[in-house]
């Protein structure tokens, strides 16, 4: 009985909890200033985790009671050609190249807040409102982690002949 209950599901869901508690142990050990980030973003992630296991469980404990009645193959009936699978992977290597090229040009925070308007913009094709919000959103986020954590992000060329404000330079 037990056996049937463990399902790669289940497995997977305890691994990641104790990934995640194994995250906590190590960040209690860190001196004060370093251990806020990983400390609560793996005690959160351990609470979500944990109630991903309960879930789990339970969808295993349902779908032994109901003897599978109930799960469908959600799978989709198409396949995609080889050549389509690795045009597309060529396309967002070149992505993740270029993003890296733009970091080492302008600097990290110019070229995330840069990526993330064109990847919001281009790739999941929303409106440019959305997109240099989102940007903006992301620029927001890396400042204040900046800020409170004293981050200096990786400069570019571009900034040791520019001086740029504070939160892209």
């Amino acid at each position: 009985m037990p056996s049937k209950v463990l399902t790669i599901r289940v497995i997977f869901a305890a691994l990641v909890v104790l990934a995640f508690g194994y995250g906590i142990y190590e960040a209690v050990s860190y001196m004060y200033l370093a251990k806020i980030f990983p400390l609560y973003v793996c005690l959160a992630m351990f609470i979500l985790s944990c109630i991903n296991l309960v879930m789990e469980v339970r969808i295993s404990w349902r779908q032994l009671d109901h003897s599978g009645v109930g799960f469908v193959d959600l799978e989709s009936k198409w396949d995609m050609a080889m050549v389509e699978v690795l045009k597309r992977f060529c396309y967002f290597m070149g992505i993740v190249l270029v993003l890296y090229a733009s970091i080492s040009l302008i600097g990290y925070s110019l070229s995330i807040t840069l990526f993330v308007i064109v990847f919001y913009r281009f790739i999941t094709n929303t409106n440019w409102w959305v997109a240099i919000g989102a940007g903006l959103a992301g620029l927001g986020f890396i400042s204040l982690i900046s800020k409170l954590l004293v981050i200096d992000w990786p400069s570019g060329v571009l900034q040791n002949w520019i001086s740029l404000p504070w939160p892209l330079g």
